[in-house]
Formats: structure tokens, C-alpha cells, sequence
């Protein structure tokens, strides 16, 4: 397998890019270059492999590093901004709901001025006819892409950076002019054909678990299938893979060969197979990585050579990541070459279920600290919910294809092959449902960290080891119980941020949503309470999904001692139903006002007196207290909320206040800054949010009492720490620290 080396090393320097200059990746490449041929000249061809693999690794480096954009690249344009933008997409659009969608544009002008790059621009409103390749005008609001910005939580910016995109936008539906009529390319076309089949000739959900089986198209399928597919562990079968190429290639070559075609002619119609299916199903990481071995197997039977599979999959790796360097991070990528590589490293026995078996345990096992770094998820099902899912899906997706074909042919041909895979597509779904309502189907943890990986890794490789070396006790022996020893630190090493929970001091953190609210208040004995979830509902971002939950998770916290929704507002109500729906929730404070002692803490939720007033006005706020620390979560209450407690003598002050209504300017009073006498002030906020938060003067009058102030739209996530002496606030966007002393004679 001399590929695999080549392939790890240059993996090795993309993931090492960010911390090496080019300067010095040059340098490296050039004395790994000079050092292996010094070794080849002196005769010493066993020593030439570690420079080589040097330099590759620099390589990968280099490659990494990303080119300045040029001059007339959109990014470098001042942003926000409102602009007139000519662009021809680069994809057909993606649908998410009937009046929500997002286009793909290579720009080729911006307010007639030529510029470069793609902009990923969201749509507002019933969308007009568009097809990949179209030219079209419209007038966007252009801007940065901001996702959140908190720990354990995925960024979406950084994602979006990877792929060339420098800006995002948005704009209505009804400002998209097609400059030309929509001519899509042929594997357009077919897509298109193939999903209007699908929803033309089965039920909805049907037909959207159809288009996931054979296209990787999953955003006709409902959310709650999907979601039974992710808890059984079975979600893989929904994304175009080896799986559906293998499936496709074995098709044609069956059928050629039982036309009477020679192996050569069968080779050849299935490589034209699988790069067809290949353009038509998109250039998704697993989809490359499947028709690059697949294409090179069936060459193999063409010049009557033997494949190697481990080879195959190295130089998928290589051509990927020599394309795309970004892809390595994706976890698409990582998913696919994970369960490639486990399946073919583990040991197969003999016997149709044991290998059906073996094959389920090797992927899962070598995709797991894959799925628990970016989903924080452990199927415990999965192994046996493959074994059902799997035919059934292998079944279903052949069928599909040749539905497709029947389509084209007529429609006696079309409902007999329907007909034919709706029976497969509802018991697919079946022993989805059946898994998934398994308690404990899906256990979440947080995400392990790299030394937990390695050692993962390291005794994966051990145990496969010592497998092969069976028949040599000693060495066996050996082999196993490092490999042992290894599994045991990764798992010690996972549940870390598990077991050292309940340290004696009390954290709040004010997480980065955009514009509305989420609070976490961890307590001196571990215990956590979440205060409001940030937006979410039905077509939103769900902000308690995408961002409190994964916080939650990888700081250890798997269940909630309590929440509290402080108003209805979708803002920071929005969330909280994801929230109840994946923790287990001991308590409930939505209706409740007295104070609670929690783990070292006091908690007070404090309710104003408004009678017939404002929903905001009548928020609820919570105080957090511990020694001489305190915080004050005012929610979104406002000016007549505020002089309700003052009026009522409700005790205010406070260390850190969160600040009212994201820093509005009907909030933050000074009568009631007056009271509260805040140290620290944080303001959760959107970035070029459109109410202007906050407020100008809210700012003034914090800096008046000597606030030191902190925003989530531009430090995002605000870590506060205290052991009731002293405090430590932590901006999470550059990881910067202050300190404060509560306690005059404390040291900080």
C-alpha cells in the first residue's frame, strides 16, 4: 500500500497548516526534498521515506494556506452593504421550506462594477424559476458571514471560508431577475427528472426518503424521519456514498454480464455508470471518494490487473484533498474514509451474518469519535438497525434507479417499478421508527479532544494488531494490552469534561445567538440551569439546537436540573422546546418566583409588578448569587418594569448585569443603572441586527457607573467565572481574560 503514507502525510500538513508560515513549509519541502535524495544517492533507499513524507506533509501545508483574494474578489468589498448584483448560479437552489431558499452565485458584477467569488445568498418568499447555470440580477444585502460564536459550538463561518465564500447575503424572492431562461446542464436535468418522478408517484415523506436513498436530496423528507434515522444510527443510508456507487456499478455489471458482455465491455459500461451517477448526484466528498475506487477496480478488470482497495482509497484521499484542502475537516469526508478504512482493516469471518455484522461493528467503530466530535453522538443501536436498514436500503436504492429508467420509458413501466419499491421505502422507514424509540438509542457525550482521539486511534490500530498476530503469543500479548491501556485513556480522557464538573465555582455564560437570549448558569456542584434558548420554531435557525445544546454537551452537561423561559418572545422562547426534547429536564421555572439555593448558588427570579403591562415589561429576571458575587439576568424588561422594582425596594445590585432588551434604549434607565451599580455588563445582541442594539445611549449610561461592557454580537460568548472573591470574565472570539477582585483583600 504505497500510497497510504503519501496519503496520511499530506492529510497531516492541511491539518498542521494553520500553525507553520510558508516560509518555513518552503523551507521544510526544499530540506526533505534534498535529504531524500541525498539518501537515494548514498545507496540508503530504506531511510529516504520519513523526508519524503516531510516534505509531502509541507506540502499539504502550502496547499492549505490560503491565497490572498483578488483585487476584484466581492469580498474585498466594504460590507454591509446594499448592492445590485449580476452572478450566474453555481447550483440549483436549495429549498428548505416553501418561501425559504439559498442560491449559490459566481459573481460577475456588483453595481456594474466586474467583480469575482461566490456569494451564498439566502431567499425570502416563493422563489422564481431558477436552474444551475442561469444568469440572474439581484438586489442583495451583502455582509460577512457571522455564525455563532461559542465553545464546542460549529462555525459556520469558518465552514463557509473553506469553500471559497467570503460573503453571505440576503434579499426577497421578488428581486431575483433571470437574465436568460433556465438551461440547466444535463445531470441538472436529471436530478430534477428523477425527484419530480419521485414526488409525482409517491407520498410526500415517501418520495423525500427516495430522493435521500438515490440522490443524496433530502430536503423533501421531513424532519422527523430524518431525525428517526439519526437516533437508529442508520442516517448514513441518506447520503450518497460508496454505498449507492458500489450498488450501481454491481447493477450494470450484472446486467451486462447476463447480456452476455465480457467483463471488459461490463467494466467499461459501469465506469460510464458511476461517473454519470457521479455528475448528477454533485461533488460531495464521499461521492468522489466512492467513484474514484470504484472507477479504478473496474480498470483494474480492464487491464486485467488486481485492485487494491487500500490504495483505491489513498489516492481518493490524495485527489480530494489536492483539490478541495478544506474538505479534510468536513465531516462528510471524515465520515466516509473512517467506515471505508474500518471495513477494509477489520477482519472478516466467514458467514453471511457475521460478516454483515463485522462490517456494521467496523464502521461504527471507526466513525465513532467522528460522530461524537461533530454530532456528539453514540448510536448503541446502530450495529443491529444496520443490518435490517442496510439490505432494505441497498434494495430500495436499485429499485429507485431503475424507477427512474421506468420513468423515462412510460408510465406502465414507472408504476410497476414504484409500486415495487414503496412497500421497501415503508418498511425502511419502519425499522428506522423501531430503533429509534429504543431508550437510549443515541447517547450524547461531549466531544473528545485530540489526545482522546489519538488514543482511540492508537488502540484501535493495537487491537487490529494483535488480531493479526495472533498465532505469536508474546507480541500478542503485548500488542493487546497496550491496546488496552489506550482505549481506556481515550475513554478517560472523553469523560473529562464530565468528571470534573461541580468544582465549587459558579459560571454564567452568556452564549452568542444573534439577536435574542440563552443563558447558561453552571453551579458551584455542577448542576445547570438554562435561562431562555434563543430563536427557533418551525423554518428557523434553532438556536437551542445549533448552539445551547452542543455548549451543553461539551461541557459535560447531559441533563438539566432546570430551565427557565423568562417571556414568550420567540427570541429566547424560541429554542427551548429543542432543549426539553434532547435533555432531561428535573425542573420547570416558567411560572414559578421564589428563591431557590442550588448547589452553592442562590438562585431568585424576580418578576415585575406590571399590571396590563408590556409582555417585555413583565419578563422575568434572575439573580444569581454566590459569596460576594452576583449576577442580574434582566431579560427584556424595560423602563416600566424597572421602576416597578424600584418602586417595590426589590434588591438589584449586582457584579454583572445582563443588560435589558439586547442594550435597547427603552431599557438600562439610569434610575435603575443607579441601583444595580454593575461592574460588568454584557449585552447579548445580533450582529447588524435592524433595531439598532443597542443603543447608543444605553452605552452612555452604562459607561457612567463604570460598567466595563461586553457584546456577543462582537466578543461572542461571554464566560463569567467566579469563586465568590474573585471574578474572571472571558471573551470567547479572541479567548482574551479580565479579572476582577470582589474581595479587597483577594490577590487577582
Amino acid at each position: 500500500m504505497p500510497l497510504a503514507p503519501l496519503a496520511v502525510a499530506f492529510a497531516a500538513g492541511i491539518a498542521l497548516a494553520p500553525w507553520i508560515a510558508p516560509r518555513a513549509a518552503w523551507a521544510l519541502v526544499a530540506a526533505g526534498l534534498a535529504a531524500t535524495v541525498l539518501v537515494l544517492v548514498l545507496g540508503q533507499a530504506a531511510h529516504a521515506l520519513a523526508p519524503l513524507l516531510a516534505a509531502i506533509a509541507m506540502l499539504g501545508a502550502l496547499r492549505a494556506t490560503p491565497a490572498p483574494l483578488a483585487a476584484d474578489h466581492v469580498g474585498r468589498l466594504p460590507l454591509p452593504a446594499t448592492a445590485r448584483v449580476e452572478a450566474r448560479l453555481a447550483a440549483d437552489p436549495i429549498a428548505w421550506a416553501p418561501d425559504r431558499a439559498r442560491l449559490a452565485l459566481d459573481v460577475e458584477s456588483v453595481d456594474g462594477v466586474p467583480r469575482s467569488g461566490r456569494i451564498s445568498l439566502g431567499l425570502y418568499g416563493p422563489p422564481p424559476p431558477l436552474a444551475e447555470g442561469q444568469r440572474i440580477v439581484v438586489d442583495a444585502r451583502l455582509e460577512r458571514p457571522v455564525g455563532f460564536r461559542d465553545p464546542g459550538v460549529f462555525d459556520v463561518a469558518a465552514r463557509l471560508a473553506r469553500e471559497g465564500i467570503h460573503v453571505t447575503g440576503s434579499a426577497s424572492a421578488t428581486r431575483v431577475v433571470p437574465l436568460e431562461p433556465p438551461a440547466p446542464p444535463w445531470p441538472a436535468r436529471v436530478r430534477r427528472f428523477a425527484l419530480a418522478a419521485f414526488a409525482e408517484r409517491l407520498p410526500p415523506a415517501s418520495a423525500g426518503l427516495l430522493g435521500g436513498l438515490v440522490l443524496g436530496n433530502r430536503t423533501a423528507l421531513p424532519a422527523d424521519v430524518q431525525d428517526a434515522f439519526r437516533r437508529a444510527g442508520v442516517f448514513h443510508v441518506l447520503a450518497v456514498s460508496g454505498f449507492n456507487v458500489a450498488l450501481l456499478a454491481g447493477a450494470v455489471w450484472t446486467l451486462a454480464r447476463a447480456a452476455g458482455s465480457g467483463r471488459r465491455t461490463a467494466a467499461t459500461g459501469a465506469i460510464v455508470a458511476v461517473l454519470g451517477f457521479a455528475a448528477v448526484v454533485g461533488p460531495e466528498p464521499s461521492v468522489i471518494r466512492a467513484t474514484i475506487m470504484a472507477v479504478l477496480v473496474l480498470a483494474a478488470v480492464l487491464l486485467e490487473r488486481e485492485a487494491s482497495v487500500t490504495n483505491s482509497l489513498a489516492l481518493a484521499a490524495l485527489a480530494i484533498l489536492a483539490a478541495r484542502p478544506g474538505d479534510l475537516l468536513d465531516p462528510g469526508f471524515q465520515l466516509s474514509f473512517a467506515a471505508t478504512a474500518g471495513i477494509v482493516a477489520a477482519p472478516m469471518p466467514r458467514g453471511t451474518m457475521a460478516a454483515a455484522l463485522a462490517v456494521s461493528l467496523a464502521a461504527q467503530l471507526a466513525v465513532l469519535p467522528v460522530a461524537l466530535v461533530h454530532f456528539n453522538q453514540l448510536s448503541t443501536v446502530g450495529i443491529i438497525a444496520n443490518l435490517a436498514a442496510v439490505p432494505l436500503a441497498g434494495a430500495a436504492t436499485v429499485l429507485g434507479l431503475l424507477a427512474v429508467v421506468a420513468a423515462a420509458v412510460g408510465d406502465l413501466a414507472a408504476a410497476a417499478a414504484f409500486g415495487a419499491v414503496w412497500p421497501l421505502l415503508l418498511l425502511l422507514r419502519a425499522v428506522a421508527a423501531l430503533a429509534a424509540a429504543v431508550p437510549g438509542a443515541v447517547i450524547r457525550l461531549p466531544a473528545p479532544g485530540a489526545g482522546a482521539v489519538i488514543a482511540y486511534a492508537a488502540g484501535l490500530g493495537g487491537a487490529l494488531a494483535a488480531w493479526r498476530w495472533r498465532a505469536r503469543r508474546g507480541p500478542c500479548r503485548t500488542l493487546a494490552a497496550g491496546a488496552t491501556l489506550a482505549l481506556l485513556t481515550a475513554a478517560a480522557l472523553a469523560a473529562l469534561p464530565i468528571l470534573t464538573r461541580g468544582d465549587g465555582r459558579l459560571r454564567v455564560t452568556v452564549l452568542d445567538v444573534g439577536q435574542g437570549d440563552a443563558i447558561v448558569v453552571e453551579t458551584p456542584d455542577g448542576r445547570a440551569v438554562v435561562v431562555d434558548a434563543g430563536a427557533g420554531g418551525p423554518w428557523r435557525l434553532d438556536a437551542g439546537e445549533r448552539a445551547v445544546a452542543p455548549f451543553l454537551w461539551n461541557r459535560g452537561v447531559l441533563a438539566l436540573h432546570a430551565t427557565l423561559t423568562t417571556h414568550a418572545d420567540i427570541d429566547h422562547a424560541g429554542g427551548m422546546a429543542a432543549l426539553r426534547r434532547l435533555f432531561a429536564v428535573t425542573e420547570s421555572w416558567d411560572d414559578a418566583a421564589r428563591p431557590r439555593s442550588v448547589g452553592g448558588a442562590l438562585l431568585t427570579p424576580i418578576v415585575p409588578d406590571v399590571p396590563g403591562g408590556r409582555r417585555n415589561d413583565r419578563a422575568t429576571m434572575l439573580r444569581v448569587e454566590m459569596g460576594l458575587a452576583s449576577v442580574l439576568l434582566a431579560s427584556d424588561v424595560e423602563a416600566a418594569g424597572e421602576r416597578a422594582l424600584l418602586e417595590a425596594r426589590i434588591p438589584l445590585g449586582a457584579t454583572v448585569l445582563k443588560v435589558g432588551h439586547h442594550g435597547a434604549a427603552t431599557s438600562s434607565t439610569a434610575p435603575f443603572l443607579a441601583a444595580v451599580r454593575p461592574t460588568v455588563a454584557i449585552v447579548s445582541v445580533g450582529a447588524r441586527n435592524l433595531y439598532g442594539h443597542p443603543d447608543a445611549g444605553t452605552l452612555a449610561r452604562l459607561g457612567a457607573v463604570g460598567a466595563r461592557v461586553y457584546r456577543t454580537d462582537r466578543d461572542g460568548a461571554v464566560l463569567v467565572e467566579t469563586d465568590g472573591r474573585t471574578l474572571s470574565v472571558t471573551r470567547w472570539s479572541d479567548r482574551s481574560v479580565e479579572r476582577f477582585c470582589l474581595d479587597p483583600e483577594t490577590i487577582c
